[in-house]
């Protein structure tokens, strides 16, 4: 019976003491009760601190990656108008070279969320006027007679002739 504590509170500290922090290193036993509330104390500290540590890190880390993730996003903003501008161009019969493109301001064609502004990218090409695209190759190769005049007067044909 002497193997059991005296006193129920005394079991149910040493108990919850074992849950909170680590049981002290075994050893000589302590001397005092301050003794062991002060080495519990200095390694509960030290768990708090790594903790700490830990969390500083994974927050540090957390805002790394939302920056990085909100610099892809603009990046991505900024490709879709210049597709949408070429697209628009292309609509209208102009091609932008690909130089002429990098010399512009293409943060101008994004709403405030950062996204495509359509109406500007419009209002932009429309502002070069209508271009007349001329055809690489000729129109009018091989879909019959082009005159402007009243039909020739067709005679017999040949083959009606050779009927006579």
């Amino acid at each position: 019976m002497d193997d059991l504590p005296s006193n129920s509170a005394d079991a149910i500290t040493d108990t919850e003491m074992g849950q909170v922090a680590e049981a002290p290193p075994e050893g000589p036993q302590f001397d005092s009760e301050a003794d062991k509330w002060k080495i519990l104390s200095r390694t509960n500290e030290a768990r708090w601190k790594a903790a700490s540590a830990e969390l500083e890190a994974a927050t540090a880390k957390g805002a790394e990656l939302e920056q990085a993730m909100t610099v892809m996003q603009q990046e991505h903003a900024l490709k879709l108008a210049e597709i949408h501008l070429q697209h628009a161009a292309q609509q209208r019969g102009m091609e932008l070279a690909p130089d002429a493109i990098s010399k512009l301001n293409m943060s101008a064609f994004l709403t405030g969320e950062g996204t495509a502004d359509l109406d500007a990218i419009a209002e932009f090409v429309t502002s070069f006027g209508s271009a007349t695209k001329k055809p690489t190759y000729p129109q009018d190769v091989g879909i019959g007679p082009q005159s402007s005049g009243a039909p020739a007067q067709r005679g017999v044909s040949l083959d009606a002739r050779a009927r006579r």
